[in-house]
């Protein structure tokens, strides 16, 4: 039975100025009915809501359908304008007002569309859960611009509110200065307090320094990033005390070097986007520029959606349902989708960091004398960096306990959490991973085969090495750390595909000799942008464990493992897949959208983009990249059974529960 609910929505005007570095904030409601502006400009900035809504009620209504959401539920307009001469960043949310909502945000649906005054362009955001922040847009807007937004809500079908309960929301709205150096439309990286925002400097062509950059962006002399030249946003974490202390760096100008010894983590930042599909319906294509555009804010502009559809028999088929509602079926080079990875559980991302290299430890007696004894325990430190002995012997599930440590009370990189927040409890369903009294609103959690599939789509996009005028031809592809000695950050030189793949030198990652046209810098080749500001060690180095599994009746492993807690459905964790099967006829297509998989397959049944093979129905648990014995690739794919080897390892991910990056 449906039950009625009354919903109240009012609405709260907010402006936002900076001065210097700081925040001030005017907030006036308005429950007047009549139109009331509150508008304060300092050093260039200026962002206001405009807005006439006074109290917005809604009797006697009950749950509904998304279809009839859209048609009756709740209906409110109101506008944001940037009066500065400058661009500001933003954030748009439903926040509680002085009686909070007995509704919990997760229980209700809206749907969102902005219109563009100035170009009349409108943009639907798509429909979606009010997440637990209440966010519902964030981005950019450039001076003189007013954003339209039109919203209706309802409570969704399946929940069953009380007639008492009630739901009231404020609109609120939050800015800063916009940078103005990058001109590519990609999200504002999110700075934790921990966190330095660095470029590189160099010395000469093998040395040089890192450097904290311009956390606005807005001064070249220390600039921080620009997609469109291949420069990705970097940022790292450094021990509490070093050559200097974590307070000495975090207050320090721009231009400040940062000493590598300090540094305990290196993190680039991936932009939320959307693609557009161009081998969508299980055939086959060759190497090609991938159409990326960055969404903005959180808006889920793409034309597709799909849907888990996990088949535990062998003979399944796929393991998602995808459709096109705009486009009536998925058409090549024409149809596009907000790449999965930019959704985390049931929260919407506007990008997330990814760990530079494969990840260490300082565990000294695991590194001096790798084995599953003195390696496969949980309980390590976790460090992000080049030029260290990258992390092994630990089956698949340590390596995805120890990446969630680095979020612990009193972890060695800074990350702000509750001292009660320093244990895993639980190891099975959708639970596996949460952290109990966890209250720092971010996660790091091992890398999951949708998240490495949307770097190497970033990597062959215009944004990527791909499309990086120092590569042509067979050197477009990203280079292969073949260091002997297992080392993060190195390059053979050359990429796996080419004719003479069996590179007898190594070069550091910061090598950046142009040794002969067209192929680029010898180090910096193996990165995802062929420059030193992109990701390495995604080809050769270790074969790297993603948090992607695939049904298997059979689970087994002799590294340790006890894999039977691992097929529960609904973790935010894992990429699940329908079973394999026992052939590599069909297997690929068993992959999604996104992951880097079935759409670069070249040629049936298993080989991929520059030769990568996508094979090995054998196991259940996903390997990429290949090690530096295998042939590999970034859109290389085997798998495993989970358990520990020397040729083995993975590296994290940091995703922020949705706040733009606020000045402080």
């Amino acid at each position: 039975m449906k039950k009625k609910l009354f919903v109240l929505i009012t609405a709260l005007v907010i402006m936002i100025a900076i001065s210097g570095i700081s925040l001030a904030y005017l907030q006036a409601q308005d429950n007047s009915g009549n139109s009331e502006d509150a508008s304060i400009t300092v050093a260039n900035f200026g962002l206001v809501l405009l807005t006439d809504i006074a109290d917005i009620t809604m009797n006697n209504t009950y749950p509904m359908t998304d279809l009839e959401g859209q048609i009756t539920g709740t209906k409110a307009t109101f506008q944001i304008k940037n009066t500065g001469s400058i661009a500001a960043d933003y954030k748009v949310s439903l926040v509680d007002g002085s009686t909070p909502s007995t509704i919990v945000n997760s229980k209700v649906r809206y749907q969102l569309k902005r219109v563009n005054e100035s170009t009349s362009v409108e943009t639907s955001l798509g429909i979606n859960t009010l997440d637990v922040n209440g966010v519902i847009d964030t981005g950019s807007i450039d001076p003189n611009v007013t954003y339209t937004y039109t919203i209706a809500l309802w409570v969704a079908y399946d929940e069953s509110p009380s007639s008492t309960d009630t739901f009231s929301k404020l609109i609120q709205v939050d800015g800063m200065l916009g940078s103005n150096l990058d001109k590519s439309g990609a999200n504002y990286p999110e700075l934790l307090d921990n966190m330095i925002p660095v470029y590189y400097e160099a010395i000469d062509d093998t040395t040089g320094n890192w450097k904290k950059a311009d956390s606005k962006n807005s001064n070249s002399t220390y600039k921080w990033f620009d997609y469109d030249n291949f420069m990705w946003a970097n940022a790292v974490t450094v021990k509490e005390t070093g050559t200097q202390t974590r307070a000495y760096y975090l207050s320090a100008p721009a231009g400040t070097t940062i000493d590598m010894s300090d540094i305990t983590s290196m993190w680039v930042w991936i932009p939320r986007y959307k693609y557009v599909i161009f081998n969508g319906n299980n055939g086959t294509a060759d190497e090609q520029m991938i159409d990326i555009t960055f969404e903005h804010g959180i808006g889920k502009t793409g034309t597709v959606s799909c849907i888990d559809n996990i088949i535990t028999t062998t003979d399944a088929t796929s393991s998602q349902t995808c459709t096109d509602t705009t486009n009536g079926s998925i058409i090549n080079n024409k149809s596009t989708y907000t790449h999965p990875a930019f959704t985390f559980g049931d929260e919407e991302l506007v990008g997330f960091w990814m760990g530079k290299f494969e990840m260490s430890t300082d565990d000294s007696t695991c590194l001096s004398s790798a084995s599953g004894t003195n390696c496969n325990k949980t309980g390590l430190n976790i460090l992000v960096k080049p030029n260290v002995t990258p992390l092994s012997y630990q089956r698949a599930y340590n390596l995805f306990l120890n990446t969630r440590g680095m979020e612990f009370y009193d972890n060695i990189h800074g990350f702000k959490q509750s001292v009660d927040a320093t244990s895993i409890s639980a190891t099975d369903g959708s639970n596996i991973g949460i952290i109990p009294n966890d209250d720092n609103k971010l996660d790091i959690h091992m890398q999951k085969s949708m998240e490495w599939g949307a770097v190497a789509y970033l990597s062959n996009s215009k944004y990527g090495k791909y499309g990086n005028s120092l590569y042509e031809g067979e050197y477009k592809e990203v280079y292969k750390n073949n260091k002997t000695a297992f080392t993060t950050g190195y390059s053979g030189g050359i990429p796996v595909g080419t004719s003479t793949n069996s590179a007898s030198s190594t070069f550091m990652y910061n090598d950046l000799t142009i040794a002969t046209t067209g192929r680029g810098y010898r180090g910096a080749g193996a990165s995802t942008t062929g420059t030193i500001y992109g990701v390495y060690d995604m080809v050769g180095g270790k074969d790297e464990f993603v948090m992607g599994i695939a049904y298997s009746n059979n689970f087994s492993c002799s590294g340790g493992c006890d894999t039977t807690v691992y097929f529960s459905l609904g973790s935010k964790y894992f990429d699940y897949y329908s079973r394999y099967g026992t052939t590599t006829t069909g297997y690929v297509f068993k992959s999604k959208l996104g992951d880097a998989q079935k759409e670069v397959l070249k040629t049936e049944p298993s080989s991929g983009w520059f030769a990568d093979t996508i094979f090995n129905v054998s196991n259940y648990w996903q390997l990429r990249g290949g090690s530096r014995s295998t042939p590999g690739g970034m859109f290389y794919m085997t798998s495993s059974n989970g358990s520990y080897d020397a040729s083995r390892g993975s590296r994290p991910v940091l995703a922020i529960s949705r706040n733009m990056p606020w000045l402080n």
